[in-house]
């Protein structure tokens, strides 16, 4: 409910002022061709993280299937879309279920994938930001301290956590504390999901697979921005103002604060951030620039879901489970379990 209010605030925002005759008139002038050139790349992108994932996966399992961690992921999309956050408990447990390994293991590794996507992120807004100081920063003035947090965030979370996957002494500390904190019938439960929930973090005591996973970590970030910037030539904007590589850069990195707003698939957030950093970026028109934002994300948002509806019922004839409303209700009790 609440994802459903801050989607509707942000897209009275976005749209406030906006004549609704010109939208559909920039709309009717744009590309498609070049918009469903879009939508495979943003699956390739998806392809990218899947075999990311599965690195990481492979501290579980070696055999894992590429397929169905792609699927699983596109799943965990579809699910995002209707509710922000549920599409990771969705894809933690479809994932242990049909590999047949501990859920809480690979919780882990989502933890782990999303470090990585934060200090990566962190890493990349501290890149261009310091060297950036356009428009931009007067619209979004808080992107600094963002990225800024993310870096350190990600540093503190992951050295804690990589210490005691590494650390006896650091996991027996921490069990003890699980002891005397919770009640016994509890305690040798929950010791058993971190246990299981830190195997994940194996990783990183293989310096091959931290290459592996850092180079598809970048591969994701280089086809995300081709998400971002074959686009521009799909509206007649593409053409005259000549936007760059770059100009796609900055605009993804505002699309990663509409992203991280638990929104429904960033639904309104998108619109607005992306409309108004196009317009502070390059100084597209206020009505083009969220025509541009409008078309973007419901190609993406139709992808994500035709593709993760797919997944999902092939995953539930799998693990027989009859409807969206049983595997949702058998994941949120593999959490809470």
């Amino acid at each position: 409910m609440v994802g459903v209010l801050i989607a509707a605030l942000f897209i009275y925002f976005a749209f406030r002022g906006i004549s609704f005759k010109s939208l559909f008139h920039d709309a009717l002038r744009a590309n498609y061709w070049i918009l469903i050139l879009t939508v495979l790349i943003v699956l390739l992108s998806h392809f990218f993280r899947a075999l990311r994932w599965r690195v990481m996966l492979q501290e579980l399992k070696e055999d894992i299937s590429l397929i169905d961690t792609w699927g699983s992921i596109m799943v965990g999309y579809l699910f995002n879309n209707f509710i922000p956050r549920l599409g990771e408990i969705i894809r933690g447990y479809t994932t242990g279920r049909i590999e047949k390994v501990s859920v809480s293991g690979v919780f882990g590794t989502i933890v782990l994938e999303r470090l990585f996507d934060m200090l990566s992120t962190g890493i990349l807004f501290g890149v261009a930001l310091f060297l950036y100081h356009g428009g931009l920063i007067e619209s979004f003035p808080l992107l600094r301290v963002a990225g800024i947090i993310l870096v350190a965030g990600s540093l503190l979370v992951g050295g804690v956590l990589y210490a005691a996957s590494i650390s006896e002494k650091i996991q027996k500390m921490t069990m003890r504390i699980i002891t005397a904190v919770l009640p016994k019938k509890f305690a040798h439960k929950v010791e058993s999901i971190l246990l299981s929930f830190l195997s994940s973090f194996r990783l990183l005591r293989s310096g091959k697979r931290v290459g592996v996973v850092s180079f598809y970590t970048a591969m994701i970030w280089i086809v995300y921005i081709f998400t971002m910037y074959v686009p521009f030539f799909a509206f007649p904007f593409g053409a005259t103002l000549h936007l760059t590589f770059y100009d796609a850069f900055l605009l993804l990195l505002v699309t990663t604060i509409a992203w991280s707003i638990p929104s429904p698939g960033g639904m309104g957030v998108y619109h607005l951030l992306v409309s108004q950093a196009l317009v502070a970026i390059s100084g597209v028109s206020k009505p083009e620039a969220l025509t541009y934002a409008t078309l973007t994300y419901f190609f993406g948002y139709i992808a994500i879901t035709i593709v993760g509806s797919i997944f999902a019922f092939i995953f539930m004839r799998r693990l027989k489970i009859g409807s969206l409303g049983k595997l949702m209700k058998a994941a949120d009790e593999s959490e809470t379990s």
